[in-house]
């Protein structure tokens, strides 16, 4: 067997082992400590590399290959193990979030928002090593947000600047399943946010090599002219998209366009276009050269071109912002070059594990995200079927056919990946990309890119005119109904199986019957688990500073509130609610209980009731409001929640205690948390108290209105997060809970929960959760037991990226 696949198998195996840890263990920290970061790490390389070309070709021994596998094994540990210790020590203590430092910076990145805004990437460069470092460490790298981008134009990346900022720790919801943002922020090393106390004092710029920060330069000055140029185009975002890879002025609503046509991965750079322009200036190059019999004897023209167009790959890739397809197109192009040197020795595999193992060697941490995985998954299964051993399709030269066979291949073959990723399989993707691919490829594409290189605000027009023309058959695509195939999570077993299904389905016909693989890959079609009959099961989902709970029963769904919305671009329904819903298996809920209208609560209210209409909307507002009438609009009934009689789903009772409050009662019990629709739900051993923002005033109403009885419940939403006008002692008196659960943002700026409100718990014996320390939680109401079992997302989801979890305090 090939050395080169026994080593990045065994690297590849060891990187997923590797970030499967909860913790790091101590002897990388120990490590760090005394050799740092890149001495041994840059020394590991080059005794990698010098073995590699020393030795390669084929391990025939059972100890050559139990050799090749350990060095890569412990290759893999070893410069992971440094880097992550490195990323640790930068990160921005708990101790020290929202501290303001006075110091120096270098702007290392801009990228571009709504409404003149931007997002920069700066890094910390103190000058005066008197500065106290105790919080931000050298090196440090922060993620700012800037409004008034305009203002600092004139400052470029590799430039220095001082200023005071306000530092906040790496810390963020975190659901139990989905996007880890904490996984985001440490795998790109950034240690912490920023926010500018100050006016930015440019400092004189510092003579600098770094070739990457002239890179970044043009990146940056290509950006401003197709923001400039095009400012006024709906295709603008996209544009700016394919050139240099920054995807932040996209919509929400194309993403999610894009992502059910299938065509997502030729948005941002696709590795299907940087080989094509590779190879086309490989070409022109190529016969340039032929040109002169003088170069020709130095260097054979077809090594020449192909040296060329690797050259053109690797800078097209640095502008595009060189993510892992750009990174996995231009090592797989360095590979083929490295074949093409060594005469043809080199086969289809040798290409695509060379290429496997620079892009782990380069980021270590490109194995966690989904875009290595889609691209060389779908890499992997051309080759299988295509140039592998067994030859299973043999290359013909009819290229409709050909391309049919590639795309049936990649779509079967990333059936599974998109299931778990995206929980939905896209029915229209091979016709879509079927259609854009060419056109994208050949027409839009060429037109972006050189309109950027030479600056040309005619060509970048019309490649936006080009991709409004896509745009048509993408949203028509887009609105049948049929278009996007729904996919819950499923447990490791039938991923397993489906996975199998997938493999039968493009194994030559006769082998394996088709039928076989076909009803493996329906098996993601199996109803995801539901509670039995008289059970509930409760999901406190982590939205920060707000509320967002379902409640399941058998056959039924019940969401309380919708979480905070965070900008004009996002709220909790679009990146909390929605995708727990998809993941779950529910197209809809039965009813949407909306406690409030105040923004903790409201704020992903529309979307939720726009995308995914509830058969029932019920809330304490005016019939008149907004989501009432955008309720009636989506064919939703509507009705008061104070008004709602109990009612029974599945054996399990749902029990709304509302409140009798005529115009003249007290202004204050008539305010908006005031009236928060309150719901007991219960079955024979456990009852939930929902309470929403209810404070002092209403809680007493409630226990004069309904009774000690009524309110009783082993479970309690503490009221209003925490806060002291709440949780009153003769009301927790009344429902005695066993358990208060806390729906709270970390650090928030209200100090929710009260230290006092904190007290009265402790006092009374009752067990307190708060998503601020636990994240998501789920707890299951076995009516047969008396202990819930409870799931939280810092227990399932640990790793040690999460080093701030376990200190993490609700105030």
């Amino acid at each position: 067997m090939p050395s080169l696949p026994l080593f990045t198998g065994a690297y590849l195996l060891s990187l997923l082992l590797f970030h499967n840890q909860a913790t790091l263990p101590w002897v990388w920290k120990v490590a760090y400590g005394t050799l740092g970061e890149n001495n041994v790490v840059l020394f590991a390389w080059a005794a990698v590399f010098l073995l590699l070309g020393i030795r390669g070709g084929v391990s025939r021994q059972v100890t050559e290959k139990l050799g090749w596998f350990i060095l890569g094994f412990v290759m893999a540990q070893l410069c992971t193990g440094i880097q992550a210790a490195a990323h640790q020590q930068a990160q921005v203590p708990l101790a020290c979030n929202k501290q303001t430092i006075q110091s120096e910076f270098r702007l290392l990145e801009k990228a571009f928002r709504d409404n003149n805004a931007q997002t920069w990437l700066i890094e910390h460069t103190p000058r005066d090593h008197d500065v106290v470092t105790e919080c931000l460490v050298t090196g440090a790298r922060l993620q700012t947000f800037v409004e008034n981008a305009s203002a600092y134009r004139e400052l470029l990346p590799g430039e220095y600047f001082r200023s005071t900022v306000r530092i906040k720790s790496p810390k963020a919801p975190l659901q139990l399943e989905g996007f880890d943002v904490h996984r985001h922020w440490f795998a790109n090393r950034i240690a912490g946010t920023a926010q500018f106390k100050s006016k930015l004092e440019q400092l004189p710029e510092q003579t600098t090599l770094n070739p990457l920060m002239w890179m970044e330069r043009v990146r940056l000055q290509i950006a401003n002219t197709i923001v400039t140029a095009l400012q006024n185009h709906p295709e603008h975002a996209l544009v700016l998209a394919m050139v240099v890879g920054d995807q932040g002025l996209i919509s929400p609503e194309d993403r999610e366009m894009f992502s059910a046509t299938g065509i997502a991965h030729l948005v941002a750079i696709s590795g299907l276009h940087i080989t094509l322009f590779a190879m086309l200036a490989g070409k022109l190059f190529n016969a340039l050269w032929r040109r002169s019999a003088r170069l020709c004897l130095r260097l054979p023209a077809p090594l020449a071109g192909s040296a060329f167009g690797l050259l053109f790959a690797v800078l097209y890739g640095l502008i595009a912002g060189w993510g892992v397809p750009a990174q996995r197109t231009v090592f797989m192009l360095f590979a083929l070059f490295v074949g093409q040197v060594r005469g043809g020795m080199q086969s289809s595999w040798d290409t695509f594990f060379l290429a496997l193992f620079l892009t782990l060697a380069f980021d270590n941490w490109a194995v966690l995200d989904a875009g290595f995985i889609l691209s060389f998954g779908a890499v992997a299964v051309l080759i299988f079927v295509t140039q592998g051993h067994y030859l299973f399709i043999k290359p013909k030269q009819e290229l409709i056919a050909n391309a049919v066979k590639a795309q049936y291949t990649v779509t079967i073959g990333l059936i599974l990946p998109c299931a778990m990723l995206f929980n939905q399989q896209s029915l229209i993707s091979p016709l879509a990309n079927a259609l854009s691919i060419p056109w994208m490829s050949f027409v839009s594409t060429p037109l972006a890119l050189l309109g950027g290189l030479v600056q040309q605000p005619v060509l970048l027009w019309l490649a936006a005119n080009s991709l409004a023309l896509q745009r048509k058959w993408l949203v028509y695509f887009n609105e049948l109904n049929w278009a996007t195939l729904p996919v819950h999570n499923q447990p490791g077993w039938i991923n397993a199986l489906v996975a199998l299904g997938c493999l039968v389905l493009i194994l030559p016909a006769g082998l394996i019957p088709r039928w076989t693989g076909i009803a493996l890959i329906a098996l993601l079609l199996i109803p995801p688990p539901r509670p039995a009959q008289h059970n509930f099961w409760m999901t406190l989902m982590d939205v920060g500073q707000g509320t967002a709970i379902s409640i399941q029963t058998q056959n039924h769904l019940l969401i309380y509130d919708a979480g905070p919305a965070f900008n004009a671009r996002s709220d909790s329904a679009r990146r909390v609610v929605l995708p727990w819903m998809a993941a779950h298996g529910y197209e809809r809920a039965d009813m949407f209980m909306l406690s409030h209208d105040d923004a903790d609560h409201s704020g992903g209210a529309p979307l939720l009731i726009q995308k995914a209409p509830p058969i029932q909307f019920t809330a304490s507002i005016d019939k008149q409001h907004s989501l009432n009438l955008l309720a009636h609009m989506q064919k939703s009934s509507t009705s008061q929640c104070h008004a709602l009689k109990p009612w029974i789903w599945d054996g399990v009772e749902f029990t709304p205690v509302g409140m009798d409050t005529p115009v003249h009662s007290h202004p204050k019990l008539l305010a908006k948390n005031n009236q928060s629709c309150v719901l007991k739900i219960s079955n024979a051993k456990h009852s939930v108290l929902l309470t929403g923002d209810i404070e002092a005033i209403s809680e007493m109403t409630l226990l004069a209105q309904h009774g000690a009885n009524a309110l009783k419940s082993r479970v309690l939403l503490v009221p209003h997060h925490g806060s002291k006008t709440s949780s009153t002692a003769p009301f927790l008196q009344a429902v005695r809970p066993e358990f208060a659960l806390i729906q709270s943002g970390w650090e928030n700026q209200f100090g929710h929960p009260h230290k006092v409100v904190i007290e009265r718990y402790e006092a009374l014996g009752v067990q307190r959760f708060n998503t601020a320390q636990n994240g998501a939680m789920k707890w299951r109401f076995n009516h047969l037991n008396l202990q819930p079992e409870v799931d939280n997302a810092h227990q399932l989801r640990r790793r040690y990226w999460h080093m701030h979890e376990s200190g993490a305090k609700g105030r």
